[in-house]
């Protein structure tokens, strides 16, 4: 049975709340209240890099990926056409025919999990062809989708050379995407807002944390002892109260 954590479901409610202000445009005497919102996407993909990561990594040789994925399909499959389903049948009824054809563009990129590649050739998240799109939040799922199809074969790639190999290769990609996200923001904002290349560090940081975390509760089960290094609630409840913070500063 999964032990319930928490510290997780506050750092997404953190997460959720920091996208709905940011969304809502609020302001105050003037200001907008919380215009970094958007942190909270970057919070969700480390969460989700975190989560993947421990299951992947802590199956060892158990781990099958046909199953893997079965799984991952039967929770997210119904109730994604089940929103596209919905949304196109209101669509019918209230869009005009050239908005309509773009809105069964972006419902089949949704389906087929590119929609990240869609909205950003849209013209960017914020641009005004983007804006009355119904489907735009799903860019994040079909982004971590990818990710998805990436990082289970790679992990069992890895495997079948040494273990040792799995923590040093996904330190070096997460070095690699974050050097491309800083180097690609000022120039190419939009693709390095909704591209997998510059978005994989916050999913690797969540592997990279995963990976230290199991590591260390395995060295703390051979050596009778807990090292801080093994104590997750310990390291996610730090990582919530910085997030936090940061947060408060934006």
């Amino acid at each position: 049975m999964k032990q319930y954590r928490a510290e997780i479901d506050g750092l997404r409610a953190i997460a959720v709340m920091a996208v709905i202000v940011y969304h809502a445009d609020l302001t105050v005497f003037g200001f907008q209240l919380l215009p970094g919102g958007l942190l909270g996407v970057d919070i969700f993909f480390v969460i989700s890099g975190y989560l993947i990561g421990r299951l992947v990594l802590d199956r060892s040789e158990s781990f099958d990926l046909a199953t893997f994925y079965e799984r991952r399909a039967r929770r997210l499959l119904p109730a994604l056409y089940v929103v596209l389903a919905a949304t196109l049948l209101a669509a019918w009824f209230l869009l005009m025919a050239d908005q309509m054809r773009s809105l069964g563009v972006g419902a089949i990129s949704v389906a087929t999990f590119w929609s990240n590649i869609f909205f950003w050739r849209q013209g960017g998240y914020t641009a005004e062809a983007n804006e009355l799109q119904p489907l735009l939040h799903t860019w994040s799922l079909s982004l971590e989708e990818q990710f998805y199809l990436l990082f289970p074969p790679m992990v069992l790639l890895l495997r079948r050379f040494s273990h040792r190999a799995i923590l040093p290769f996904f330190t070096a990609a997460f070095v690699a995407s974050l050097a491309l996200a800083i180097v690609a923001t000022p120039r190419a904002p939009s693709a390095s807002f909704y591209l997998l290349p510059t978005r994989a560090w916050e999913l690797l940081a969540g592997v990279v944390l995963a990976k230290l975390e199991l590591d260390g509760r395995r060295v703390a089960f051979s050596s009778g002892r807990w090292p801080v290094l093994g104590s997750e609630r310990y390291w996610l409840r730090s990582a919530s109260q910085t997030i936090s913070n940061c947060i408060q500063d934006w």
